[in-house]
């Protein structure tokens, strides 16, 4: 479809009230090319004057000073504390308490002196000793300069990726060498971040440029500002001249954010990140004319989209685990900048942020890092320390304090940095008060996000899983990925199965449509297709829908079952059916079933790490399936795969043609990881069950391999019939049974007939029965279920004193069949 035609579609797809908001937009840009071009010239200090209709207020700034005002009423206002005293204690806390906290801040400005500066995953970058704002330090290509409505920044990539120039206009290396000033008082760390600011305001005068170009990205840039003058505020290099060209520029900034927001162009995170600028500026400034309308705005769109954007069980409704962190974080420092100057937010907001906090706690696999599930946009909201959310434990940490939760603090571990700076010295008192305690929960499931996140403790050592049974996010899934019933699997602080990230989103369309594809994710694909088609950059033109059908969790076992429709509409339209169960203590049965009609190909999709070092056990061959041991440094995977039908399995990395094989663990780089292709050519239906079964290596284990207390899977059946394996454990012995078939099946000494089947043995007595669809089971002759009908869900539990069946609570009532006791049998092995 050409570039009008798309155009034309989008507008049909608009509605009215869309329609005439960028209609006054495009109205509103144009009468500004005209003032802008004919005020280029204009004086910044009468600019700025322009801001203030207070008499007193104007006085200081024509008649004393603006580094005055900027001590006497917005420094009061700012987290930074503004009195000699407090500043000088705030610096005591990182000399006595962190003293590395002063090395590394050091050690990162004599870089940035230099014009080094960490971008994205590309590293340590050098942007010129004459730094130019418009170009972009990898294509080493300059973008033109022209009017900010001028650029097609989707379509348009001849200067190289405009994220790229974009996250170093961010300039968010600029609080990082101020606070090197903060906390050292060496004046050229402050003299460099005044001419690197005073070299931007040059470089891009207002509403020119493709600096001017977002209205989130300015908004991150003023945020950036902010801190780095109030970072600077008592020194000599920050001088009245200086002073009073930034804050021209700041206010110009905010402006241009008030009357060009994503209202319809991005209402998401750039919305949420425009709105907490805009507040932000509205309380620090005042004293402008401006700042009523600019906080007004601010926290209608702030509350508003807390509605609209967060779910209430605390997703953001992008479905990015790194989009997720954006809205976080913007909320944090929305809500923290309003405490401190007495204005609230309504209390659903601060419940909701609290709800995110708890999604991200969860999350945040025992080494401390996320995911990346969906985009990946490599940057942060707010870069005092850290310049990604590879791990947001900081948040976790303001979040511990800001809420007195014990739980926060415990998967924050220590403290932060970029707490010390939001909540000051009290803060970091409160949290040497607050107490730390592990979740309760192992387990959460959030059915309007369709994320299920297992793990196995909260030690360093536990596992961690997160099963994607939700949908694409909002707007189209612009910042989703074509992974419906993905999972991602760590253990021992190392990636096992592991999503692909996203690598880049401009300027290689086939590598962004692969990072993005079905085929890069941990789930299956069907005759070679995505189950969404993508459109564009953030646009796809087919969307496959997704739903959970059931979820229970038993206590020894969670059961959670998902689909999606992304094959429906072949020729032969096919459904694929995911069911996960999480067996006690640490280890996972994956059963993907395909229900419709014809012959298809099945591509069945398991990625690694990218230091995995992978055999395969045991024969593989066209009918045996396959069984691997991942091996990593500090942790391993025994993988145990059966199907239906004739299967061939291969181990790809770094393919190009086509693309397989790859990661990117941060926005810019990629990498070759190997990944596990599992292909069957059959008709439907079809199953594969898949055992999934994580260890840790003890660090003092003389060779690689697992440990011998780890998991061990025996295969008992396959192929045509059903599929069944024992997954023994020390003293436990479980086994699993697959069929599609309605008849009696006979594995081992079990004969059941039904569908999925659980059957958990302890010292060779029966302990556990969970089946689904089931309407018997027999175990050495002896009968623990019969029903003429088939039963949905059974579960039974054994007491060792009476032999009884234990309800287990938390379910609703009748949504499981208890069937009759076995007080007066003892079944044992043999």
């Amino acid at each position: 479809m050409t570039r009008m035609a798309n155009q034309l579609k989008r507008l049909t797809e608009m509605s009215p009230a869309e329609v005439a908001f960028r209609v006054r937009d495009k109205l509103r840009s144009e009468a500004e090319r005209l003032q802008f071009c004919s005020r280029r010239s204009e004086n910044a200090e009468r600019r700025l004057w322009s801001f203030f209709d207070n008499s007193s207020i104007r006085r200081t700034l024509s008649g004393l000073s603006f580094k005055r005002y900027l001590h006497e009423y917005p420094a009061e206002r700012f987290y930074l504390p503004a009195a000699p005293e407090d500043r000088k204690r705030l610096q005591q806390v990182v000399i006595h308490h962190f003293p590395k906290w002063k090395q590394s801040a050091v050690e990162e400005a004599e870089q940035l002196c230099q014009h080094y500066v960490k971008l994205l995953g590309y590293g340590r970058i050098d942007i010129g000793r004459n730094i130019d704002w418009h170009r972009d330090p990898i294509s080493g290509k300059s973008w033109p300069c022209r009017f900010w409505t001028d650029y097609d920044l989707v379509h348009e990539t001849t200067a190289g990726d405009p994220k790229v120039v974009h996250e170093v206009n961010r300039q968010q290396h600029l609080p990082r060498l101020a606070k090197a000033y903060f906390l050292t008082g060496e004046e050229r760390y402050a003299r460099e971040a005044v001419a690197q600011i005073n070299s931007w305001i040059d470089q891009n005068p207002p509403a020119h440029g493709i600096n001017w170009h977002s209205s989130l990205e300015i908004a991150l840039r003023v945020i950036s500002w902010i801190w780095t003058i109030f970072f600077l505020l008592p020194s000599e290099s920050f001088d009245e001249d200086s002073a009073r060209r930034v804050g021209c520029s700041l206010l110009d900034q905010l402006e241009h954010i008030y009357r060009h927001l994503s209202v319809y162009s991005s209402p998401n995170t750039h919305l949420i990140g425009e709105a907490t600028a805009l507040f932000l500026g509205g309380l620090i400034f005042s004293e402008s004319r401006r700042a009523p309308a600019w906080r007004r705005v601010g926290a209608s769109l702030l509350e508003h989209e807390m509605r609209k954007q967060v779910s209430a069980d605390g997703i953001h409704a992008e479905l990015s685990s790194y989009y997720h962190c954006y809205a976080t974080d913007f909320y944090l420092q929305a809500l923290l900048i309003a405490d401190r100057n007495r204005s609230s937010f309504p209390n659903s907001v601060g419940r909701r942020l609290e709800s995110m906090l708890g999604f991200l706690m969860h999350l945040t696999r025992p080494d401390g890092t996320i995911p990346l599930l969906g985009d990946d946009d490599g940057g942060r909201a707010l870069s005092l320390t850290q310049t990604n959310y590879r791990s947001f434990r900081d948040a976790l940490c303001t979040g511990a304090v800001l809420f007195q939760c014990p739980e926060l603090k415990h998967q924050a571990g220590e403290f932060s940095q970029e707490t010390l700076w939001l909540l000051g010295e009290p803060g970091w008192s409160r949290y040497v008060a607050l107490g730390s305690s592990p979740p309760k929960k192992l387990r959460v499931f959030y059915p309007v996000g369709g994320y299920s996140i297992q793990r196995s403790g909260w030690n360093a050592q536990a596992s961690h899983l997160v099963f994607d049974c939700g949908g694409m996010g909002m707007i189209r899934g612009g910042h989703g990925h074509a992974d419906s019933l993905s999972l991602v699997l760590s253990a021992g602080g190392e990636d096992l199965l592991v999503d692909p990230g996203t690598c880049l989103y401009n300027g290689s369309p086939e590598w962004r449509n692969f990072f993005r594809s079905t085929r890069a994710h941990n789930t299956a694909l069907v005759d070679g297709r995505n189950q969404s088609d993508p459109d564009g950059t953030f646009r796809w033109s087919r969307v496959s829908q997704s739903s959970v059908r059931k979820h229970l969790d038993l206590g020894d076992i969670e059961f959670i079952e998902g689909e999606h429709d992304g094959y429906s509409s072949l020729l032969q339209g096919v459904i694929h059916r995911r069911r996960l169960l999480h067996c006690r203590p640490d280890y996972w049965v994956v059963v993907d079933d395909f229900r419709g009609e014809g012959d298809h190909t099945f591509d069945l999709c398991y990625h690694f790490g990218p230091s995995a070092n992978i055999r395969f056990e045991g024969s593989v061959g066209i009918e045996s399936g396959c069984e691997l041991c991942v091996q990593t440094p500090r942790a391993g995977l025994r993988l145990w795969l059966r199907a239906s039908a004739p299967m061939t399995a291969e181990l790809v990395c770094g393919q190009s043609s086509p693309l397989q094989g790859w990661i990117s663990s941060l926005y810019g780089e990629r990498k070759p990881a190997p990944m596990l292709r599992v292909n069957l050519r059959s008709r439907v239906p079809l199953a594969i069950v898949s055992v999934l079964a994580p260890f840790a290596t003890p660090p003092d284990q003389p060779t690689p391999g697992p440990p011998l207390e780890s998991y061990a899977v025996t295969g008992l059946s396959g192929g045509t019939g059903p599929i069944a394996c024992k997954v023994k454990h020390g003293a436990q012995e479980d086994v699993v049974i697959y069929s599609m078939q309605d008849s009696i099946q006979r594995i081992d000494e079990w004969a059941v007939q039904g569908e999925l089947f659980w059957l958990c043995k302890e010292h060779g007595v029966m302990r556990r029965l969970f089946a689904r669809n089931a309407r018997s089971v027999e175990c050495s002759g002896q009968s623990l279920l019969c029903n003429g009908a088939s039963l949905e869900t059974v579960w039974k539990q054994f007491d060792d004193r009476v032999g009884e069946v234990e309800p287990v609570g938390g379910n609703e009532p009748g949504e499981i069949d208890y069937v009759r006791d076995l007080r007066d049998c003892a079944l044992r092995s043999g």
